[in-house]
């Protein structure tokens, strides 16, 4: 339509409409040039793009071809999200830390969310996921389902090697802080499915015969016994704890020992970034954005031997091999504290169902023969785990 007016126009007009094109065109500052400038950064972000997605794919390839833990072809590491994971490792870039913190200090910030492994009950109380529910791979499953029953046969492996050999084992299991923290959990609930696995373990180590300590009546009397941002409990239910466990080990020891313990204590209180608080990526953010570390005075236990030195203490008479619990708090050093013992900790990190006590059984050949108490702890979730096939076996070795 506007050429056909164009056509029309008389010749004293035509002029007139030449007037934008020839601004336009001029040194490209007109609609034209903008648009050509546009489209040249356009390409530019799309060859950057590009480029990045030619680097991820080889990446990718290389770690493929590379790695045989890279495994993309795994259903299940597709269905809990562990692929996603890896991949993400593997194309990460030097800012990408910084935009996965403030991506989960907005997250919580704005809606609440502290991602798929951390859930938050009353105000500033979090507690893990998988203390809650099952993983899935055992989610849907009886309580007294296989690996149960493999844990309940490794029990009864350990209890019959270590009592030929004349050591008593103890089992001590550390409830779950929601199992703990009840008056926390403000609408957060315990699957029945975990209480059901807790209550068939305790009853199978009843029915072996197998000394059991139950820590829960003492954990909750000394609540709040866990760290409002950590799976593991505070100063005030690790003592607890030693002290329950140490009354069930010093009748079979005879009598208290003569090593001391001294207790050298912070004149402050400071804070305390807890492990959920790590997990749902909140380790490095300020406060303001995240919920607020737990303050404590830091604490260390140490033995005092008659010669002033660990070597010169006695030999080691209690063995506890046990899970990250053994390890927080000064619980090893609170035990030997109860029992006038320095105490033999050969505790794990992710130490699960039995991996420090697996780890220790091979090498049973060389415990000094002053051993006489096995003290074995374990979490309430290891019992909801995968059996840990690496280790499940261990206990069929005898002793040489």
């Amino acid at each position: 339509m506007s050429t056909t007016l164009d056509r029309a126009a008389p010749a004293d007009q035509r002029p007139a409409q030449a007037a934008p094109a020839d601004r336009s065109g001029a040194g490209g500052s007109g609609p034209s040039g903008e648009a050509r400038a546009h489209r040249r950064m356009a390409w530019c972000v799309v060859a950057l793009l590009v480029a990045g997605l030619a680097l991820a794919v080889a990446s990718l390839a290389r770690l493929t071809r590379d790695d045989p833990a890279f495994d993309l072809a795994s259903r299940a590491a597709w269905r809990d999200g562990g692929v996603l994971h890896r991949i993400d490792r593997a194309i990460d870039v030097p800012y990408a830390p910084w935009l996965r913190r403030w991506q989960a200090a907005m997250r919580y910030r704005l809606l609440g969310d502290l991602g798929s492994q951390v859930r938050e009950g009353c105000p500033g109380w979090l507690f893990y996921a998988d203390g809650l529910r099952p993983p899935a791979a055992t989610a849907n499953v009886e309580p007294v389902d296989a690996a149960l029953s493999a844990r309940v046969a490794t029990l009864h492996r350990y209890a019959e090697v270590l009592r030929h050999d004349g050591i008593a084992l103890v089992v001590v299991t550390v409830p779950d802080k929601a199992r703990v923290e009840t008056a926390a959990l403000c609408g957060l609930r315990q699957d029945p499915r975990m209480t059901m696995r807790f209550d068939a373990w305790r009853n199978a180590l009843a029915a072996a015969g197998v000394a059991h300590v139950d820590l829960l009546d003492a954990l909750r009397a000394a609540r709040p016994a866990f760290y409002r941002t950590d799976v593991h409990w505070n100063a005030a239910g690790a003592q607890a704890a030693a002290d329950a466990v140490g009354a069930k080990v010093l009748p079979i020891l005879g009598a208290r020992g003569d090593v001391r313990f001294t207790t050298e204590r912070a004149r402050t209180a400071a804070p305390r970034v807890g492990d959920l608080l790590k997990l749902a990526g909140l380790g490095d953010v300020p406060d303001g954005w995240r919920p607020t570390p737990d303050l404590e005075v830091p604490e260390t236990m140490h033995a005092q031997t008659s010669g002033g030195l660990l070597d010169d203490g006695p030999p080691p008479e209690v063995l506890l091999a046990g899970s990250s619990f053994s390890r927080r708090s000064a619980f090893a050093e609170r035990l030997g504290a109860a029992l006038g013992r320095e105490v033999w900790n050969t505790s794990l990190d992710d130490g699960q169902f039995d991996r420090a006590l697996a780890a220790q059984w091979m090498q049973r050949a060389s415990w000094p023969k002053s051993l006489r108490v096995v003290v074995w702890e374990m979490s309430e979730d290891a019992l909801s785990m995968p059996p840990d096939a690496r280790v499940a076996d261990a206990p069929r070795d005898q002793k040489n």
